[in-house]
C-alpha cells in the first residue's frame, strides 16, 4: 500500500498530526521504534491553553490532576515570585499514559500504526518518497512528517538537522506516593515549584505535585550557540537538589534518589523546518519554550499545521516545496513570536543577574503575574511585552525615585 503520509515518531506531535490527517480521510501511516505504552522523561506540566485547543483532551482520562498555581524561587532562595488562582493553572500528566492516549486517538481515526520500528533513512525522488525501515520493509508515501525527537533521523538524512542546535538535557524521577501524602506537603492547590539557577547551573530545578505523583527533576544548558559546552553533572545535582528539598520539608525524608530518568531537548527551532515532502515537527523542529522546556504545547500545535498544509497540498495535487514552505510560515505566525521573545528572554537571562529580576518582581504583584503567565504559556507574551517592559523600567527606576 502507498501511503499519502508516513510519520516518523509517536508522540504528541506525530499522534495529533496522525489524527487530523486521518479525520480528514488521508491514508495515514505511523511508525514508532518503541511499543506502548513507554516512558518519557518529561515533567508532566503542561498549559491549560493546551486543552482550549484541543478540546477533545477533555473529553478523555489523560489529565492526571490540575495545578492551581506556581511558586518560583531565585538562585540565592531569599526571593520567590508566587501566583496561586481559583481555576486550574497547569495540567498534569503521566506521559507514560498521556502519549499512549494521544497514540490511541490517531489510531482509532483510522491511522495505521507500527510499533517497535525503526525507521533508518528516506529517499526522495520527484515522484514520491521511500521510508526504509530496519527490518528491510521500504515504504512509498508522498510526504513524510519527522515527530521524531530532538535527535531526528528524518532531520539528518535531509540535510536539516543543525550539528551546533542548542540543547539542554534533564534528569528526574516521579516518585509514586499516595493521595494524602502529596496532599501534606502541597495541599489542594498543588503548586508547581520552580528553583531558578539551582548551584549556578543554566536552567533550574523542579517539583511538579500530581494527584498521587511528585515529579523531580533538574534540567540545565549542555550546548548553545552563545557558550562553549557547558559541563554540569546532573545526577550529582540531582542528588544535591533532593538534600535541599528535604532540608526545606518540601518533600518527604525518605526519598530515595536511585532510578532516575533522562533526556535531551532543543532550546531553538531549526532555521528551516520543511524540505521536498518533508516537513520536521515537535522536538525535531526544536519548537519549544527555551526558559522552561515545555513543548507538548508547541507539539501538537505544529502537529496540526503541518496537517493542515500536507492535507491541502495532497488536495491540490500540488507537492512542491515551495507548497510545503507554508508550513514554516503558519507556524512561526502562529506561536513563532512567542518563541522569538522567549529565546531572547533566555539570553538576556543568561547574561543580567537573574537575583535582580527576583527581587525586583518579588515587589510588584502585576509583574510576577505576568512574568509567571508569560513563561508558563497561560498568556501571550508577544500581546504583553510592553507591559511586562513597562514594569520591570518602573521597577528599575523606582529606587531613584524615593528620597529621604
Amino acid at each position: 500500500m502507498k501511503y499519502d503520509v508516513t510519520i516518523v515518531g509517536g508522540g504528541p506531535a506525530g499522534s495529533t498530526a496522525a489524527k487530523f490527517l486521518s479525520e480528514k480521510g488521508f491514508k495515514t501511516l505511523l511508525i514508532d521504534k518503541c511499543k506502548f505504552p513507554r516512558d518519557k522523561a518529561c515533567g508532566g506540566g503542561i498549559p491549560i491553553r493546551v486543552l482550549d485547543r484541543f478540546n477533545y483532551l477533555k473529553n478523555t482520562d489523560l489529565i492526571n490532576s490540575y495545578s492551581y498555581g506556581g511558586i518560583a524561587f531565585s538562585p540565592s532562595l531569599k526571593y520567590k515570585l508566587e501566583l496561586i488562582e481559583s481555576k486550574p493553572f497547569v495540567a498534569m500528566i503521566i506521559r507514560r499514559k498521556f502519549d499512549h492516549g494521544l497514540l490511541k486517538l490517531a489510531e482509532d481515526s483510522g491511522t495505521n500504526v507500527y510499533e517497535g520500528k525503526k525507521v533508518v533513512d528516506i529517499k526522495i525522488s520527484e515522484d514520491t518518497a521511500k521510508v526504509f525501515l530496519d527490518n528491510g520493509s521500504i515504504i512509498d508515501t508522498e510526504f513524510v512528517i519527522g515527530a521524531d525527537g530532538v535527535w531526528s533521523t528524518i532531520a539528518k538524512k535531509t540535510g536539516l538537522h543543525d550539528n551546533n542546535r542548542g540543547l539542554a538535557v534533564c534528569v528526574l524521577k516521579e516518585y509514586k506516593l499516595d493521595e494524602a501524602t502529596v496532599d501534606k506537603y502541597f495541599g489542594n492547590n498543588r503548586c508547581g515549584h520552580l528553583y531558578t539557577r539551582f548551584k549556578n547551573i543554566v536552567g533550574y530545578g523542579w517539583i511538579f505535585p500530581k494527584k498521587e505523583h511528585l515529579n523531580i527533576g533538574i534540567g540545565s544548558i549542555i550546548k548553545s550557540s552563545d557558550d562553549s559546552n557547558i559541563k554540569v553533572n546532573l545526577i550529582d545535582l540531582f542528588n544535591n537538589f533532593i538534600d535541599t528539598l528535604k532540608k526545606q520539608k518540601m518533600v518527604p525524608i525518605d526519598l530515595e534518589t536511585d532510578g532516575v530518568k533522562g533526556g535531551a531537548l532543543p532550546i531553538y527551532p531549526l532555521d528551516k523546518t520543511y524540505s521536498n515532502r518533508v516537513i520536521l515537527i515537535g522536538d525535531a523542529a526544536g519548537v519549544i519554550n527555551p526558559l522552561t522546556g515545555e513543548g507538548i504545547y508547541y507539539a501538537m500545535s505544529s502537529g496540526e499545521i503541518g496537517a493542515n498544509v500536507i492535507s491541502k497540498a495532497l488536495e491540490s495535487e500540488n507537492t512542491s516545496e515551495a507548497f510545503i514552505s507554508k508550513y514554516q510560515t503558519y507556524w512561526k505566525k502562529d506561536f513563532g513570536k512567542d518563541l522569538d521573545l522567549l529565546i531572547s528572554s533566555f539570553k538576556v537571562k543568561q547574561k543580567q543577574s537573574t537575583e535582580k529580576y527576583f527581587k525586583m518582581a518579588s515587589k510588584d504583584k502585576k509583574l510576577t503575574e505576568l512574568l509567571i503567565r508569560s513563561i508558563t504559556g497561560q498568556i501571550s507574551i508577544k500581546d504583553n511585552k510592553w507591559k511586562i517592559a513597562k514594569r520591570i523600567i518602573l521597577g528599575s527606576i523606582k529606587p531613584y525615585l524615593i528620597r529621604d
